[in-house]
Parts: structure tokens; C-alpha cells; sequence
């Protein structure tokens, strides 16, 4: 059996995760959030600290790319689908905020393949304008795509100059067909205990090293990239105060979530929604 945990990031979708995975007999637990999967990136991105993962061997898909490596959801789907096919006799549990991700590996998600792409294509335009052509285009894409990632963006631009159809008009007969027998358990606490959840997690994540790790990835990895644009990173490049920062990051985590519970609810049907984590496991336990 599979099972999809999702849900807004602090909902305790992990604390769910690794509680099923103790009660439900020989089972994994495979992510899908986008920056667990970096080897640099653990007191930023809430994954199960190293030495659980060393001891966890049942725990796929987290600390295996170094962030200056590359990496696409295109990679994700393959990997993801290979370990869906070794342990199909398994009870699999997905857990992750990057709701891209999991739809790309569990839904019938083509990626194209397009022809080189000069480097000057539509290099005269800043972020917000490419974002706001691809908004107009194709508001559904746009919204997986936040405005600093201007490889995304360009890259979405340019399949619709050369296929006259955008991301989504070229996925949509496959978008809604899903591949595998999954049952989908989604997480929703209240807005004022999940954005309490919220605030104190950042407040933990600092206590626990967060402005150490950053700084060591500046000296380490100099150059910016993909990774890096991760919120709770980000944030500790743009010149301001650590206070300010930190800040910072409480509010784009906030309007982060809301973007995840908006595109958790439009983009996944049949899923069973609960107030918390420990009402989604007995649940579990009482139909499984």
C-alpha cells in the first residue's frame, strides 16, 4: 500500500510519517521535499537529523545531493518511480512539502525535451516581468515557481515559444491520471496553531545551528544556485540584520504554507483531511 502524507510545512506531516512507519509492518519512508534531498541542508529544512538517518536505512530519497550539484524534478520522477517499483511489496509512505514532486512521480507527468536554448533568451527581462508573462500564460505553472527562480521561469517561457502550448496544456490529458494505488492522509491544523508551529520551529532551527550552517555554506559554496534559494536561506543573503532575518523567514514559511494548502487541495483528489497529525494516525490504525 501506498500512503501520501501532505499538507502545509510544520503540520507535523514527519511526525505522522514516523509513526506509520513503526506501526505498519516492513515499510519505507520515502520524501519528496525538494531541499531534504541536500546533503549541507539540515538545520533549515526540518529532515531527520543525520544519525536517525543513518540508523533509519528504511528512510529513502534524503541527504543524497550536494547543493551544487544538479538536480530537477524530471531526476526525482525517475528515482522515485524505480524505488516505488523495488519495494511494491511494501508498505510505502511518502511524506514532503513540495507538492510538484509528488505529483510528478505518483500522476502520468511528462517532462519535454526541447531544443538548446540560447543563453541571451529573454535575458533583457527582469524576474517580475518573466513572472508576470508566465502568470498570463499559464497561471497554474507560475504558481509552482516563486519569482527569484529564474531558470524556471525562462525555461517555462521558452516551452510554450516552441511548442505553442504551455506546461500545463501540454501535461493535461496525463496531469489527473494517477499511475498507483495511493490513499492520500493530508494534515490541516488551525491558521493560528499552525503559524504557532510555524514560529517555533524557525526559533528551534536557530537554537540548533541554523546561522552556523548558513555561514559554512557561504564559505564553502560561494557561488549562489537553486538550493540555496530555500527559504530559511535565502533570507540570510540579502544584506540584512540577523534579527531581520529571522523575521523574515517566519513570514515567507507563513505565506509558503498557504501556497502548499492551495495547491495540496487543487492538485490531489480524494484526500482525507485532518486537524492534526495524531487524529490522521488513528485513522491509520483503525482502517489499516
Amino acid at each position: 500500500m501506498i500512503f501520501a502524507i501532505v499538507g502545509p510545512t510544520a503540520s507535523n506531516k514527519s511526525f505522522l510519517a514516523d509513526n506509520m512507519a513503526e506501526y505498519l509492518k516492513d515499510s519505507i519512508v520515502i520524501n519528496f521535499d525538494a531541499y531534504q534531498i541536500y546533503i549541507e541542508m539540515n538545520k533549515g529544512t526540518a529532515k531527520p537529523d543525520i544519525d536517525f538517518l543513518k540508523s533509519h536505512p528504511n528512510y529513502k530519497l534524503f541527504n543524497f545531493v550536494h547543493i551544487d550539484e544538479s538536480f530537477d524534478v524530471s531526476t526525482y520522477q525517475e528515482i522515485g518511480r524505480k524505488l516505488l517499483e523495488e519495494n511494491k511489496d511494501k508498505n510505502i509512505i511518502l511524506v514532503g512539502g513540495t507538492g510538484f514532486y509528488l505529483k510528478a512521480l505518483l500522476y502520468d507527468y511528462k517532462f519535454i525535451e526541447e531544443p538548446q536554448m540560447d543563453p541571451n533568451y529573454l535575458c533583457d527581462l527582469s524576474n517580475e516581468q518573466l513572472y508576470e508573462r508566465l502568470y498570463k500564460l499559464d497561471r497554474e505553472d507560475a504558481l509552482k515557481i516563486t519569482k527569484n527562480n529564474r531558470k524556471r521561469l525562462i525555461r517555462a517561457l521558452y516551452v510554450y515559444d516552441i511548442h505553442k502550448k504551455t506546461k500545463t496544456e501540454i501535461n493535461e490529458n496525463g496531469k489527473n491520471k494517477l499511475l498507483y494505488d495511493v490513499v492520500f492522509i493530508g494534515i490541516c491544523p488551525e491558521r493560528e496553531t499552525l503559524y504557532k508551529n510555524i514560529d517555533n520551529r524557525v526559533d528551534k532551527m536557530i537554537e540548533n545551528g541554523l546561522i552556523d550552517e548558513v555561514n559554512q555554506i557561504k564559505s564553502n559554496f560561494p557561488n549562489k544556485n537553486q538550493a540555496l534559494e530555500a527559504i530559511g536561506y535565502k533570507e540570510f543573503f540579502k544584506g540584512i540584520s540577523v534579527d531581520e532575518s529571522i523575521e523574515l523567514i517566519k513570514k515567507n514559511t507563513r505565506h509558503y504554507a498557504k501556497r502548499q494548502l492551495t495547491y495540496f487541495r487543487h492538485q490531489f483528489d480524494d484526500v482525507i483531511w485532518f486537524e492534526d497529525a495524531e487524529s490522521a494516525f488513528n485513522f491509520i490504525r483503525q482502517k489499516y
